[in-house]
């Protein structure tokens, strides 16, 4: 009796974001928490996996008593017959599930008076943003238990998560929150700083450090059948919108290695030393953006053609690497306007101080993702691998950023740049960076341009001189060569590229007019020394690739042009190689696909792509005399390709009416006589 006086005495107080909450308990199948989205009909929502596939669930809701919430796991299974006697524990009856979703929505058999439905924010929630969830992990002996963090991607869940070998969240719209959850969150209502829901937790990505998965707020009210709320638009966090706009992705395709980079100047990057060589050319993706909010999916920057036709994408040098600091410096072709540098903090942050941070972490479909944390110490760190590794001036950060991401900046709470992530992670969330003293160091020594700081940079100077005389006087000779062969005037242009190789054994300038003059065979060992020296030398690697092909070396020609399309997607010249080399290897897919490319990068190359398709058909014609379909389809494959890859619209409609008239054939004979008429227009 007593303790039935006290559940009576021991409502909610007045309204707040707990008494929409709830406990969820599907007995021997799961366990999580829930919140009520329409209270007059008694509707609440949870994760599917929560409720795993009973029909009815038992629902706890917040019980106060003395004034005080009662949060002791053991007090609510003890005192079950009690709380549901008051309402407290009721029965949820499953109304309906989603396995797109994760998501199941319950009428409770009752509710306790006074009970208010959630508020949906209107606000789209920004990385950066602080955030709330409450839940009852089952490694805790309390439940109502409130986790705090920061918003640090959202979009698309594109490979959704299993559960009982069921694929879950499939495409689903999510936010990803800094939020250490576990088992028994799921379901949790997921807050922002005014107390609106924004979404509701219901996984953690466990390859990537603090990753809480959470089902936005729309995708919850269209399930539930909740009226929208217009959407307003909320401001960007300052320090996380700053980070996006300075940082870049260096080279996300053709490398399993998700390097980051900030820029320090409008066309220098500054990045991790981890994968990259001096003189390296490398292609870097800026974020896109979508309407009001930044793209996050890594699906949007899988595809460096679109990118760079979108522009946002560049080509850059690697100026200089430092293992010893784990530092590199990238310098860009061409800057962009929409990106902001940051600069870089006079001093260096104190244990304690405030950290911010941009990656690509590993283990997250998303990319540009926003992470804080705190300095931990700063001391002499080893950065390089190896026992015998110098010690450089390092933070060491409590951060959940890298997770195989380094290159990314860390900002102080002014959002001055303090360092850049190091390839060196540890457990527990331990990060490293040099500090902007070494990094000070390492770009006067790099800069050499420039006036130099330290005794350090003044000696890289003097020594650099000899050096940077001869690749300049080689250049030179290089180019006079390449005008006196183009006048044909060979040996004094054979002359000149003898004299430049005697500077400068590396420069492909000049190799690449010797080959100019050669006879094929001849002309191909020229380029193999001049791409030994200069891996990435665009013209050297384009001829290699056309002299491979015609003699047949498809493998090499393939690498050469691909090598070149890491860097320059909009290239055409490889973009044709590629595709002729993958016909030489018989992959008349993939063939296809590069002269929609082709297409795509440049519609005057509609005629170059049509060359290459009529050609491939003949030879296909005279392998396979009396099968004409084989031809046809070779065809129908290409144009098919070429028609979606087409941007303007006349090259579209073109090749569409040929594909419908070629579809229109009797049999394969005259589908090829179509096909090869049709073809021979767009030339």
């Amino acid at each position: 009796m007593f303790l039935l006086i006290a559940l009576a005495l021991s409502a909610a107080p007045a309204h707040t974001p707990l008494a929409s909450c709830a406990w969820v308990r599907a007995e021997n199948d799961g366990a999580g928490a829930g919140f009520v989205v329409d209270a007059e009909k008694r509707l609440l929502v949870t994760c599917r996996h929560v409720v795993a596939d009973r029909k009815k669930v038992d629902t706890f809701l917040p019980w106060h008593r003395d004034g005080e919430l009662v949060t002791d796991r053991r007090e609510y299974l003890r005192n079950r017959a009690a709380l549901r006697e008051r309402g407290l524990l009721v029965t949820g009856t499953v109304l309906k599930i989603s396995d797109e979703l994760d998501l199941a929505l319950l009428e409770l058999d009752s509710l306790p008076r006074g009970t208010k439905a959630v508020t949906f924010s209107a606000r789209v929630p920004q990385p950066g943003d602080a955030l709330r969830i409450i839940g009852h992990r089952l490694d805790l002996d309390t439940v109502w238990n409130v986790t705090v963090g920061p918003l640090r991607a959202s979009g698309k869940l594109a490979d959704g998560y299993f559960w009982r070998g069921k694929k879950l969240a499939l495409d689903a719209h999510t936010l990803v929150a800094q939020f250490p959850t576990e088992e028994g969150d799921s379901g949790g209502p997921v807050f922002d700083a005014r107390g609106e829901v924004v979404g509701m937790d219901c996984a953690l990505r466990r390859n990537c450090p603090l990753a809480a998965v959470v089902i936005s707020a729309s995708d919850v009210r269209r399930f539930a059948s909740v009226s929208d709320v217009p959407a307003k638009k909320a401001e960007p966090a300052p320090i996380a919108d700053a980070l996006i706009r300075a940082t870049v992705w260096v080279k996300p395709t053709a490398t399993d290695v998700h390097i980051a980079g900030v820029l320090i100047e409008n066309d220098l990057i500054l990045t991790s030393a981890r994968g990259l060589t001096t003189a390296d050319r490398v292609g870097v993706a800026l974020p896109l953006r979508a309407g009001d909010r930044w793209v996050s999916e890594r699906g949007a920057y899988r595809d460096p053609l679109a990118l760079h036709l979108r522009a946002a994408w560049r080509s850059g040098t690697v100026l200089a690497r430092d293992t010893t600091r784990d530092l590199a410096l990238i310098k860009l072709d061409a800057g962009s306007d929409e990106m902001k540098p940051l600069a870089l903090a006079d001093g260096v942050p104190n244990a304690g101080d405030a950290l911010h941070a941009m990656s690509h972490p590993g283990g997250l479909e998303f990319a540009w993702v926003y992470a804080n944390g705190s300095v931990r110490q700063r001391g002499k760190v080893a950065l390089d691998v190896g026992e015998k590794a110098p010690l450089v001036a390092a933070l060491v950060c409590q951060l959940p950023a890298q997770a195989g991401s380094p290159g990314g900046p860390l900002v102080n709470a002014k959002g001055e740049l303090v360092g850049v992530l190091a390839s060196r992670e540890g457990a527990q969330l331990v990060g490293y960076a040099a500090t902007t003293g070494e990094i000070r160091t390492f770009l006067d020594v790099a800069l050499r341009d420039r006036p130099a700081r330290t005794l350090a940079g003044l000696v890289a100077r003097v020594e650099a001189i000899p050096r940077q005389q001869a690749v300049l006087l080689a250049r030179a000779l290089a180019k006079r060569a390449e005008e006196r062969r183009a006048a044909g005037r060979f040996a004094e242009a054979k002359r000149d590229c003898d004299n430049a190789l005697s500077l400068d054994p590396g420069c492909a300038a000049a190799r690449l007019c010797r080959a100019l003059m050669s006879e094929p065979d001849l002309a191909l060992a020229e380029l193999d020394a001049a791409v030994e020296k200069a891996p990435f030398h665009r013209d050297a690697l384009v001829l290699r690739a056309s002299l491979a092909t015609a003699t047949k070396d498809y493998r090499k020609a393939r690498g050469d042009a691909e090598r070149v399309l890491d860097v320059h997607p909009a290239d055409a010249g490889a973009r044709e190689w590629l595709a002729r080399a993958l016909l030489g290897l018989g992959d008349e897919a993939k063939a296809a696909t590069a002269l929609g490319d082709l297409v795509r990068t440049d519609a005057q190359r509609m005629k170059t792509a049509a060359g290459v398709m009529l050609s491939h058909a003949d030879a296909l014609e005279q392998k396979f005399p009396g099968a004409p379909g084989i031809a046809a389809g070779w065809l129908v494959k290409a144009l098919t390709a070429t028609e979606k890859g087409a941007r303007d619209p006349k090259t579209k409609a073109a090749v569409a009416e040929v594909l419908k008239a070629a579809g229109a054939a009797k049999d394969n004979a005259e589908r090829l006589k179509v096909l090869h008429a049709g073809v021979r227009a767009l030339r």
